[in-house]
């Protein structure tokens, strides 16, 4: 396991009095394997996948037979434990894990939210001697702040990501369809180089408002809004960054609420620093909406980011964490007016002076594209 991986999941052990931690879920596997297992990646329900770890720092992996050679070939870790999954119980394999660790009589932190219920009673009755803790909250802890190697991963999805929608607005044009500005951003990205392409959301006027729009064949019209949000992955981890866009000529109340929301940006990005609270940029966001009589669109201002979409820390209204280095987290101060949506969404990490925008190619500025296929058809 990488070491400050290790130390971050150790230090979050201590915090919360465990003796050793159970990873089961896809992302966290991967989080302390280095690794996303295809075979979980895939959702292939009959095989299992642990990690566990003990406060002296040893660490294995429960893991299929067909996916050990992969392991050999990818993971961070050196004590792997396969199972046939179709002659051996994984819990019979996994209690032995916790066993060889010296925890069979200590308390174990367990993801309960992603074992399945059947194999959770089975291991109970193979370990009856844990104590069984959720250990849910010990992971999203260690994750809050992330180690150099997965900063660079974020880095470079967030940068395809951002470089792939600007190379896309030169083939924007008043008729097009969703699908096809859709098609023309992940071309773009998967030909620099990104690992893997989750979802590129594109959704024009009446649709822009919608929280996870799949692209119709809609065409985009002149004046409409367009929200564009892109999720993509590098060494499994991901971006989630995107913008609103017009079509052929924009109003001067689009340019007003662009502007009015790049100036809250501008207020939050002047508190992200370490020792701010999280309730701090939140309030420091509903503020300056207030000053133009916008209320977010949304009830976050914006979420951590890594191996999953939305993770620890939430920035919002209820939400108290103290910023640290090496958070990183996607900002989003969306604005809704009627059925349309402004969507803006930045990518940034918390340095040990203040923060780094990693999704800054696309500029501040609205983004009005196709008036010059207009001008042309025009004369």
């Amino acid at each position: 396991m990488d070491d400050m991986i290790r130390q971050r999941q150790i230090q979050s052990m201590d915090r919360f009095g465990l003796d050793a931690l159970v990873a089961y879920s896809k992302e966290n596997v991967a989080y302390g394997t280095g690794y996303t297992v295809p075979s979980q990646s895939l959702g292939v329900r009959n095989r299992q996948f642990a990690v566990a770890i003990n406060r002296d720092g040893r660490v294995a992996m429960l893991l299929t037979t067909n996916e050990l050679q992969e392991a050999q070939a990818r993971s961070t870790i050196q004590d792997l434990r396969p199972y046939d999954e179709f002659r051996e119980d994984p819990m019979a394999a996994l209690a032995d894990i916790l066993r060889d660790l010296g925890v069979a009589d200590g308390v174990v932190g367990l993801e309960m939210d992603a074992i399945p219920a059947g194999r959770w009673e089975d291991l109970t009755k193979q370990l009856p001697g844990v104590r069984w803790q959720p250990g849910t909250q010990a992971l999203e802890r260690a994750r809050m702040v992330k180690t150099p190697r997965e900063v660079e991963h974020l880095r470079e999805a967030a940068r395809i990501a951002d470089l792939a929608q600007l190379e896309a607005h030169a083939s924007v044009f008043p008729g097009m369809t969703e699908q096809e500005l859709y098609r023309v951003i992940v071309d773009r990205a998967l030909l620099h180089g990104i690992d893997t392409v989750l979802m590129v959301q594109v959704a024009a006027g009446e649709r822009s408002s919608y929280s996870n729009p799949t692209p119709t064949l809609r065409p985009m019209q002149m004046g409409d809004v367009v929200k564009i949000d892109v999720f993509m992955s590098s060494g499994g981890y991901l971006s989630d960054t995107g913008r609103a866009i017009v079509i052929g000529e924009a109003t001067e109340e689009q340019r007003e609420i662009w502007a009015h929301m790049q100036e809250a940006l501008a207020a939050i990005y002047m508190r992200i620093r370490p020792g701010t609270h999280t309730k701090e940029l939140w309030e420091a966001f509903t503020a300056n909406f207030g000053e133009h009589n916008m209320l977010p669109a949304i009830r976050f201002l914006g979420h951590g980011l890594g191996l999953s979409l939305h993770e620890e820390p939430f920035i919002t209204a209820d939400s108290d964490i103290v910023l640290e280095p090496g958070m990183v987290f996607a900002i989003e101060p969306v604005y809704r007016v009627g059925d349309i949506g402004f969507h803006l969404e930045d990518n940034v990490l918390v340095t040990e002076n203040g923060m780094e925008n990693m999704t800054r190619l696309l500029g501040s500025d609205l983004i009005v594209l196709g008036s010059r296929v207009v001008e042309m058809a025009q004369s």
